[in-house]
């Protein structure tokens, strides 16, 4: 039924404007979501998110260790099992979203960072090129090659999606500027002469 929105899109819309609400207010996404429900304006219900140490915030948060700041979206809200080293593709895939959204690439960007990954790795940290030997070839959700490259952003690289995304976000902003700038990246997945990023 043309013009229709189903329930799925709704979700990712609701929680698109979440994520941007509480990044730009600088709360947490459990604070924004507490005070929607609870009937009150977001304005109301600001939390402002506490700087922390790693040690502190434990494997649950991701924080930004040049700064001390928690990465917005990525601290509240993270998929159950992610964090621990154990998300499915689909937690994963959520991960990514909230963690590329704190880079801005929510919006136009997003599809082409879900469509290329999804191509790379289907967003299974441990799928390896080489599974005899894994981490010397490209290996993890952002297919870094060799794997071990990502133990820059943490020494969780074999086994934590949120470990792997970070290094990925990082490798595709030093790299290219934004995933749409990935040659042969679109929306609806790699084109003709895609051979990996």
């Amino acid at each position: 039924m043309p013009g229709r929105i189903n329930g799925f899109s709704l979700a990712y819309t609701t929680l698109g404007g979440v994520v941007l609400w509480s990044g730009i207010k600088g709360t947490t996404i459990s604070t924004t979501f507490r005070g929607l429900l609870s009937g009150n304006p977001p304005s109301q219900n600001e939390e402002p998110i506490q700087q922390v140490t790693q040690a502190e915030a434990g494997t649950a948060a991701q924080i930004d260790l040049s700064t001390g700041q928690a990465i917005p979206g990525v601290t509240q809200g993270i998929p159950a099992g992610v964090a621990a080293g154990g998300g499915s593709p689909t937690a994963n895939k959520a991960l990514g979203r909230l963690m590329a959204a704190a880079y801005g690439w929510g919006g136009s960007e997003w599809p082409y960072l879900e469509s290329g990954w999804q191509e790379e790795s289907g967003w299974s940290q441990t799928a390896a090129y080489d599974k005899s030997d894994p981490y010397d070839h490209a290996y993890g959700i952002p297919q870094a090659n060799p794997g071990s490259k990502m133990s820059s952003a943490g020494s969780d690289w074999k086994t934590n999606p949120a470990t792997q995304i970070k290094w990925g976000l990082g490798y595709i902003k030093a790299t290219y500027g934004s995933p749409s700038r990935v040659p042969h990246w679109s929306p609806d997945g790699p084109t003709a002469g895609y051979v990996g990023y």
